[in-house]
């Protein structure tokens, strides 16, 4: 989850879930940073769903977070949506409590969809709303390391170009409709170009043995950098 109070969000951009995980895992941290008291852990869009920064910028510019037509999702250990790129890898899964889905094991991708758009449309309308915060610091990392098993995968190659990032971060400012922050947590293998744009601080994080959660003590080394 990102975090969010009453000041200051704390918010996942992607590109999978570690930012948001690793968000999760430092709330009161981010709290004493902060200064902001509230920060309590608060679900948003980027925060479980893998997608590239270009997708995600795509998102923001066209203000849609899920599609409308359920047709435009394509099941494939998950559901991904390939007009925009986006891999929903924790939606359209098997389930104890879908019991007949469960031992058929098939999806019922109408109960499915259903479950999807109302969850991203909750989602969507918390991440319109954060936009009246006085601080938003949005968080985009490349570093988990199971990434590579989706290379296979449409738009899920983990290696990201400073010029994508900058676009997303463009992007979302003109969603925002101000400067925001942007911190990048990434490997040094995993990024190309030189990030030249303000207000974009990055963090070259060392691989570590993780399947894809990261290193706690490296993701709180950046929040304290970065807020410090």
């Amino acid at each position: 989850m990102s975090a969010v109070g009453l000041k200051v969000g704390v918010i996942s951009l992607g590109m999978s879930c570690q930012s948001s995980a690793q968000i999760r895992a430092h709330v009161p941290l981010l709290s004493r940073l902060t200064g902001d008291d509230t920060l309590k852990k608060s679900a948003m869009p980027f925060d479980n769903i893998i997608c590239r920064p270009d997708s995600a910028a795509s998102m923001l510019q066209a203000d849609t977070f899920y599609p409308d037509d359920p047709n435009a999702l394509l099941e494939s250990e998950g559901a991904r949506w390939p007009d925009f790129g986006v891999y929903f890898w924790h939606e359209y899964r098997l389930h104890k409590h879908h019991l007949l889905e469960f031992i058929t094991g098939r999806v019922n991708t109408r109960r499915a969809y259903r479950e999807l758009s109302g969850k991203y449309a909750h989602l969507a309308g918390k991440f319109r709303q954060a936009r009246q915060l006085e601080r938003l610091v949005f968080v985009i990392s490349n570093s988990q390391n199971n990434l590579t098993m989706y290379s296979a995968e449409p738009d899920i190659d983990p290696t990201l170009t400073a010029a994508g990032v900058e676009v997303l971060c463009d992007a979302c400012d003109a969603y925002v409709g101000r400067t925001c922050e942007y911190v990048l947590a990434t490997y040094e293998s995993r990024l190309s170009g030189e990030v030249r744009r303000k207000r974009l601080t990055v963090f070259k994080l060392t691989p570590d043995t993780s399947d894809w959660e990261g290193d706690p003590a490296q993701w709180g080394d950046v929040f304290k950098q970065y807020f410090s």
